[in-house]
């Protein structure tokens, strides 16, 4: 029998929480699922955790393949996927034990090639649950929009979705390190005739497992990530037919990203970005109403005057912790 939901858990050095998700998708109360685990090359303890997992459970695929990054895994797991609908899972998180069971049914009762669920953010001291969407139903030009006007996350493992939508290449670039989630979810939301969202109950618990400042440090392939990715979400929404209608969306995307280089001070370019963002803030008043931006535009608008100005007042900001690199 066809498997409703194909699960694709991504996995890689994550042996301290690869059994709680596992334990949490094997007992889902949708026994009808297929469970695609791809280990990316782990050195730790996790393939083993992955394999003896298998070896109990007839519905796990467990894939090992050498170390490729998220993409690479995720794509792997779609290549091996019979299930009627995609459900992305990282590894190191959870599900709700009903939250296969409520998705298909909501993506069944609507006819949905999209449903959006609700989730948590569970930090090592407490737990955060981010805004969710307000409507009901979305087509995909209005959820591309809401989605870069609400600073919702651009994430694909918040979504169930119908297995064609996978019937193309999902774009990708391999210089994306960050931002690789924004840039392909911009693509399958694109693709989708209907988007719903299931508001009533958290279904996905999102981890931080470390809130180090090693796993946050700004590097050179990270930044020049950031500043790439909403150029890949821009030449993508430029070619559709409705492309007059992403303007405004395309330049809320480039603010965001450059917001991120500026709180972390990452001084290459600041003065371009921080112009670009001066010339955004007059043009779209709506911006200042992104979380971060009234507290600093006074510092963009310095910033895009003088450089000198903006490093002087950039210190003044670290010094009183108002920004931690």
């Amino acid at each position: 029998m066809q498997p409703f939901i194909s699960v694709i858990i991504p996995v890689y050095n994550i042996e301290r929480y690869i059994g709680k998700c596992l334990d949490s998708i094997v007992g889902q109360t949708l026994k009808e699922i297929e469970i695609i685990v791809v280990d990316d090359g782990s050195t730790d303890d996790s393939s083993r955790i992955i394999d003896r997992y298998a070896r109990t459970d007839s519905r796990i695929v467990a894939i090992h393949k050498t170390n490729g990054g998220v993409v690479s895994a995720r794509n792997c797991g779609i290549a091996q996927a019979t299930g009627l609908y995609i459900l992305f899972v990282d590894g190191d998180d959870h599900l709700a034990p009903d939250a296969c069971e409520r998705l298909l049914r909501k993506a069944q009762a609507t006819s949905a090639d999209m449903v959006i669920m609700r989730f948590d953010i569970e930090y090592p001291q407490h737990k955060e649950e981010p805004r969710f969407w307000s409507q009901d139903e979305y087509d995909p030009v209005t959820a591309i929009h809401t989605m870069a006007h609400e600073e919702f996350r651009w994430s694909l493992w918040s979504r169930l979705m119908r297995k064609e939508l996978f019937d193309r290449p999902v774009d990708c670039p391999p210089q994306l390190i960050f931002g690789e989630d924004a840039y392909q979810i911009t693509q399958l939301t694109y693709r989708a005739q209907k988007i719903v969202t299931l508001r009533d109950k958290i279904l996905y618990h999102y981890t931080v497992r470390d809130s180090s400042v090693s796993q946050h440090a700004m590097t050179q392939q990270k930044a020049e990530s950031i500043e790439l990715y909403p150029q890949f979400i821009e030449r993508f929404l430029q070619q559709t037919p409705d492309s007059e209608m992403f303007r405004e969306d395309i330049v809320y995307i480039k603010f965001q990203a450059y917001l991120i280089l500026l709180l972390k001070n990452w001084e290459t370019g600041m003065k371009a970005r921080c112009r670009f963002m001066s010339h955004s803030l007059k043009k779209y008043p709506r911006l200042k109403e992104i979380s971060e931006v009234k507290r600093f535009t006074k510092l963009i608008h310095l910033y895009s005057f003088s450089s000198i100005l903006g490093k002087l007042y950039m210190k003044y900001y670290i010094r009183k912790g108002k920004i931690r690199i």
